[in-house]
């Protein structure tokens, strides 16, 4: 887990879950240009329940295929636990049970790349349909 941004002009408070570091940067820096604070990293599905429980979280960027607990394992407890968070599945490969199962679940799914635009309003959108329905 890292220091988050301290940005208080951001609208939109953000954590990036992926056990790749290079890719947690690379999300920091773009969605800081579409009014999106990074406020926290976390590597797995634990970090990620731990980020969420210490300090206020608007959406999740989160990897679903990371070590010790994946976002699959986490969603459900993010979704029983902090139903007010928003969650953009974010990865590099989506067959089809990944689709069926982020479809099911009614949450955004987009495959990594090097634009961060999509993402920023996936994540905005997120954060809102999560308030709305909390």
């Amino acid at each position: 887990m890292s220091a988050p941004d301290r940005s208080d002009e951001a609208s939109l408070r953000v954590l990036v879950a992926d056990d790749e570091p290079d890719v947690r940067l690379l999300l920091r820096l773009g969605l800081r240009h579409h009014d999106i604070a990074v406020v926290g990293e976390a590597a797995d599905g634990f970090e990620v329940l731990a980020v969420c429980a210490e300090q206020p979280v608007d959406a999740i960027v989160l990897d679903l295929l990371m070590p010790r607990m994946n976002g699959f394992e986490v969603i459900p407890q993010l979704q029983r636990d902090h139903p007010h968070i928003g969650i953009v599945a974010y990865t590099a490969v989506a067959g089809d049970f990944v689709r069926r199962e982020m479809a099911r679940l009614n949450i955004p799914l987009l495959l990594k790349s090097g634009d961060a635009a999509p993402l920023a309003e996936a994540l905005h959108l997120a954060a809102d349909a999560a308030k709305a329905n909390a």
